[in-house]
């Protein structure tokens, strides 16, 4: 009998034996089962829901742009510690509302804050002009410097007889130093400005007495004391600063409307003083000579507080003359030439603009002089140039 033959056992099958007897049994090897993907049901009629998981972001690209992120925030995090730390664009606009005494304390506060005023003094100067001064402004322009005139101007306005025509506004004044016509041009137009801002300077100096009513030094004429002749010498050296620094001529707007402003509310910020009677009674107050029930420009505290000179554009009182005498200072209310109130238009009507180009073209025509050097002689022959001149002397003689 042969023995049984074994079957052949599947793949996976193994066999293990013992010595007491042989057991069969099978081994199977399985797989990890894959996860299968799971489809989300969705409901037609509910809202799509995003299921995409975020990727992991490990650019260098982006590590860049991050970096550059984080400097930026840290930058814009930036306190500051300084005044000056502001960009120039905000100190500058700071700076135009202020007052420009205000902006000469500044100036003081050390020497780079002096260096930034002086560097930006046109354009802070000219924002502060124009958001608070811009009537008198129009009403009191500067004259211009003798050497910023043409050439062949320069010589007629320093032709002896033009120079004679202008002595009766430079002789008589007491409270005003005569121009010198190598420095300051001398047309009929920058004459005018030079005295008006001498005479500015100068009631400003006298409101203490005038608000305490204390009676402005009288100089006997033909004298000239030591006081007047240094206090008019101090005026016309701010005048010429103020030629050619704005902020000096900001600065002598602010002391004619505080000069203005003051004048107008005297009666209510200095009443007149309560006499007191003999056995220490006291007794009513005497009306004010200088009171004025109907208040120019029907200005108030409020217009006051505001430190402008808007007000300045209601209906008043023209200043056609200028005051020639300190006894003047007494009856003026608010010196402010210049300009004309037109009842057409209802409005006021500055004519100074151009002054100084048409004054300048009338002197030259009148007063060139016959002989001048060949760059003063304008376009065209010398001959013609002379026929000119000749023909404009014969004119002003007749």
């Amino acid at each position: 009998m042969s023995p049984p033959q074994e079957s052949a056992a599947p793949a996976g099958t193994a066999f293990s034996t013992t010595s007491s007897q042989a057991e069969e049994y099978t081994i199977v090897q399985t797989a990890p089962r894959k996860k299968t993907k799971q489809v989300a049901v969705l409901d037609e009629d509910g809202p799509l829901i995003d299921t995409t998981e975020a990727l992991a972001k490990n650019s260098k690209k982006l590590a860049r742009l991050q970096k550059k992120q984080q400097k930026k925030q840290a930058k814009s995090s930036f306190k500051v510690h300084n005044f000056l730390d502001l960009p120039a664009e905000l100190l500058q606009e700071i700076l135009g509302h202020l007052r420009p005494s205000d902006v000469r304390r500044v100036a003081q506060l050390n020497t780079a804050t002096r260096d930034f005023i002086q560097q930006n003094e046109t354009s802070i100067a000219k924002d502060i002009i124009e958001r608070r001064y811009w009537v008198l402004r129009r009403c009191f322009p500067l004259p211009l410097a003798f050497e910023d005139v043409e050439e062949p101007s320069r010589a007629a306005l320093l032709n002896p007889r033009w120079q004679e025509r202008t002595g009766i506004n430079k002789k008589p004044y007491s409270h005003i130093k005569a121009l010198d016509a190598q420095d300051v041009c001398s047309c009929p137009s920058c004459l005018l400005a030079w005295n008006n801002l001498n005479v500015v300077l100068d009631f400003e100096h006298f409101q203490w007495n005038l608000d305490h009513r204390e009676p402005i030094p009288m100089i006997p004429r033909g004298s000239n004391p030591e006081w007047n002749r240094e206090l008019t010498e101090s005026h016309a050296r701010t005048v010429e600063k103020a030629m050619g620094s704005p902020l000096c001529y900001a600065a002598i707007l602010e002391m004619h409307l505080n000069s203005i402003l003051g004048t107008l509310l005297r009666q209510a910020r200095f009443p007149p003083k309560v006499p007191i009677h003999r056995h220490n009674k006291p007794t009513a107050a005497a009306p004010a000579k200088t009171a004025h029930p109907i208040r120019l420009y029907q200005v108030t505290e409020k217009d006051a507080s505001t430190e402008e000179d808007s007000f300045l554009e209601r209906d008043g009182r023209p200043s056609y003359e200028m005051p020639f005498h300190r006894d003047n200072y007494y009856n003026l209310l608010a010196y402010v030439p210049n300009r004309k109130w037109s009842r057409e238009e209802q409005r006021w009507v500055y004519y100074a603009a151009g002054a100084h180009e048409r004054d300048l073209a009338w002197v030259r025509d009148r007063f060139m002089p016959v002989t001048l050097p060949a760059a003063y002689v304008p376009e065209g022959s010398h001959e013609e140039f002379a026929a000119k001149s000749q023909a404009a002397m014969a004119t002003e003689s007749r």
